[in-house]
């Protein structure tokens, strides 16, 4: 029986969390400097600009702010003169942290509303789901409570299992989103299959896989509350892997939609009243409609 609560046994969970948190920083930093060259396109209009880059970009550079505030964080709080405001430090780091998932909820958000052509009953449903995982992210960040902690030499936020529905939370949003965005898929027919419906159903597979790679096993230690450390040790993992997965998405999204091989397909040809017609053309539209300028 491992002790959990053992000083000893905190002290090296904690050092093994640094690590891996300084490791996932890297890695999305990396990312991130790999991939600046779109956004910077778009912003410069030598790609189609349209207002939901700045969605992508809130979801892209909280987490970066995230992960810098965090290696901020840990190189001065290594300088013991240092005293650090650990009660607001930790108030902005979880602040961005749980801004970074909505940014990427209210993208997927954003793309239900655009398969089901705005309908009013499933665009307000969309919104209410994502508006309840904002409220409860908003109280976890007002609630949490930061501590220094001499073992580690950093600040560190206690009582992390109270923020078990905020876990759950995000996650029900993400698979009520995903289920919305499939049955809007499934509306219709094979005979107006598009390459763009095809893409749709990779990337509704692509985040169900997400949601349980990033969020289920936060939600598993939270669940478990082994000690303070483990329920840390996915927290900043869940966050790199939400944000490049709905980033990553986005981007295969626009330049799908906005390539000249798409944008200058011809729909095909059937009656103007044919149900497969209309289908086709509002599958070919849904996604530019949604964030034409």
């Amino acid at each position: 029986m491992v002790p959990w609560h053992d000083p000893a046994v905190l002290e090296k969970e904690y050092l093994a969390v640094v690590k891996l948190d300084h490791v996932v920083a890297g890695i999305y930093i990396w990312e991130t400097i790999l991939t600046a060259d779109f956004e910077l396109e778009v912003l410069r209009r030598k790609k189609p600009y349209r207002w939901t880059i700045w969605l992508y970009l809130g979801t892209r550079y909280t987490t970066l702010l995230t992960f810098i505030m965090y290696l901020v964080d840990s190189a001065i709080a290594s300088d013991s003169r240092t005293k650090l405001p650990c009660q607001l430090l930790g108030a902005i780091y979880y602040a961005l942290t749980y801004a970074s998932w909505e940014f990427a909820s209210l993208l997927i958000a954003l793309r239900v509303i655009a398969i089901w052509d705005r309908n009013k009953f499933v665009s307000s449903l969309a919104i209410a789901i994502w508006l309840v995982g904002l409220s409860l992210n908003i109280c976890g960040a007002v609630q949490l409570r930061g501590v220094y902690d001499p073992i580690v030499e950093k600040c560190i936020t206690v009582d992390v299992h109270n923020y078990l529905a905020n876990v759950v939370g995000m996650l029900v949003v993400d698979v009520v989103l995903l289920v919305s965005m499939v049955v809007g898929l499934l509306r219709y027919s094979h005979r107006s299959s598009t390459g763009l419906r095809h893409l749709l159903y990779r990337q509704c597979i692509m985040w169900l896989v997400l949601a349980v790679i990033g969020e289920a096993p936060l939600m598993v230690l939270l669940i478990l509350n082994f000690n303070e450390a483990m329920n840390n040790a996915y927290l900043l993992v869940t966050v790199a892997i939400m944000s490049i997965g709905a980033a990553r998405m986005y981007r295969s999204l626009f330049q799908h939609v906005f390539s000249t091989e798409y944008v200058s397909s011809k729909p095909p040809q059937v009656s103007p009243g044919a149900p497969a017609h209309r289908e086709a053309n509002s599958v070919a539209r849904c996604i530019p409609h949604l964030v034409r300028p």
